[in-house]
């Protein structure tokens, strides 16, 4: 087990409370200046200022003191970097947009589908021209502070002026220093049990320096304890914070106001174990929208035991639900990982938006959790120490259909969770079967030259067409494949 440790950012939520009406009023002015100053510096980056400049200025003008002024042009600068990226990745989207819509114009045979490709490639044409403009320019769209949907209704006249007031100044930043005892201008304490937030105020002159007067309001972290048993629920974020106030080390609290209460958000380095060496193989897991296909694979790769975990909950649950039930099982999978002095391996999935693909499969992948699961793993596995292992998705699901399903009596999500597992264990290079070669190669010579994937490629595509030809009917998938497997091999 390795002693080397390493860090990552957890932020923990809490609320303030008891606050007086002297405390609000003095909350909602700071957050009214530092928003205000975080508009102002974005204005001025785009201007072409320099960022000393625009800190002093922000410093003069808004009443902040110098860290605060800081922190407000750091959040500007952040907000332009973010923006300029979002146009890269828009830009990259429309362009394979418009690639693959032009293919699928180019093969499409009826008048009708024709005539709906066209429309539809001369606006994804139209978004492409319009993020080019801006790639050519070195600009972005304009950016509104508090919501472009808020401000269309503010334009309505639905929502008030105060509402949208309120909406554009309703948080505060404020970053922390290891130098300055954990941070300056917000600083976290604890007295008789208790936590209290200290807030710099308004400045006081002496002879030598300029002082800061503070207000103190009590802040309450979240920690629920079981009604059962009187425990902490899964981890305690509260004694987290309070051991790292300890070690003086740099900490990040923002302040957000939601209807009328006062939420605090407090950021903090958590050391985490390095992942220990797995010396009994790796387990993988298959996700799909209904469930996980869990295989456990021993240090050769061979085939040890596997399970079907099925979580149909998942896809119409609400989202609260849902969340719970993701975070659950990712605990459960990283602790059978961990029992087993295992390494786990999933599939590295990402659904880019960079295609035309239809209704059916935006409603599909936006409400497939996989995104959210693999998240929680990931952090859970970090926690734990337990060695995490991406692989490409590309054929798992086919290479354990066609080689591995049959072979050990398991179910295609299983047989594809057992590819999974080879490949995090470093077998990657899957060799196809002879039995598929003799059948569906004619050109063996070709066929050896191939790519491993290129090669699994070819066996679906004749598979899936040889399923078709004895059926007659539209397929597209192998998840016949088991049942007409012995016909057509034979």
């Amino acid at each position: 087990m390795s002693r080397r440790w390493s860090l990552a950012k957890t932020t923990v939520r809490g609320v303030i409370l008891q606050l007086t009406d002297i405390q609000k009023v003095f909350l909602d002015n700071l957050l009214e200046c530092y928003c205000a100053a975080v508009r102002w510096s974005f204005k001025r980056l785009l201007d072409g200022w320099k960022t000393q400049d625009i800190r002093l200025s922000v410093q003069s003008n808004f009443s902040l003191n110098s860290r605060q002024a800081n922190d407000a042009v750091y959040d500007a600068s952040a907000t332009v970097k973010s923006q300029k990226e979002l146009v890269k990745l828009n830009h990259a989207g429309a362009a394979n947009k418009v690639e693959f819509t032009r293919k699928r114009l180019e093969k499409a045979k009826f008048f009708g589908k024709k005539a709906n490709l066209k429309r539809r490639l001369g606006k994804e044409e139209r978004k492409l021209a319009f993020w080019q403009k801006h790639i050519d320019a070195g600009t972005f769209p304009p950016v509104v502070f508090g919501g472009k949907k808020l401000f269309r209704e503010r334009c309505k006249g639905n929502i008030t002026r105060e509402e949208w007031q309120e909406a554009r100044s309703n948080r505060y930043l404020s970053r922390g220093d290891k130098t300055k005892g954990g941070n300056l201008n917000t600083r976290l304490y604890t007295k008789d049990c208790n936590i209290y937030l200290d807030i710099a105020a308004e400045p006081v002159g002496t002879e030598k320096s300029v002082r800061y007067s503070r207000i103190t309001v009590p802040v309450y972290l979240a920690c629920k304890p079981s009604k059962k048993t009187g425990l902490i629920n899964g981890r305690n974020y509260r004694q987290m914070v309070l051991e790292y106030l300890k070690t003086g080390s740099a900490y990040q609290v923002e302040i957000i106001r939601e209807n009328g209460r006062y939420y605090v958000h407090v950021t903090i380095e958590e050391e985490v174990p390095a992942p220990y060496t797995a010396h009994n193989g790796a387990i993988g897991v298959d996700t799909n929208p209904d469930g996980l296909g869990i295989t456990h694979a021993d240090y050769l790769s061979r085939f040890k035991e596997s399970l079907w975990l099925p979580q149909g909950e998942w896809t119409y649950a609400r989202s609260n639900r849902r969340d719970n039930l993701i975070g659950e099982t990712a605990v459960l999978v990283v602790a059978m990982a961990k029992q087993f002095n295992c390494a786990l391996a999933v599939e590295d999935l990402e659904f880019k938006n960079d295609k035309s693909v239809t209704a059916k499969f935006n409603r599909m992948s936006h409400g497939f959790v996989w995104s959210s699961f693999l998240k929680q793993v990931e952090r859970r596995t970090a926690r734990e120490g337990v060695p995490l292992v991406k692989i490409p998705p590309p054929f798992t699901s086919v290479i354990g259909i066609l080689k591995y399903q049959q072979q050990y009596g398991i179910s295609s999500h299983e047989a594809a969770a057992y590819t999974i597992a080879r490949h995090g264990l470093g077998y990657g290079n899957e060799k196809v079967p002879k039995q598929l070669v003799q059948r569906f190669v004619k050109k063996r010579d070709t066929f050896a030259l191939l790519t491993n994937w290129k090669q699994w490629s070819a066996i679906k595509k004749s598979a899936i067409a040889a399923i078709k030809k004895q059926t007659e009917r539209e397929v597209k998938s192998l998840v016949s494949w088991q049942h007409h497997k012995k016909q057509l091999l034979n």
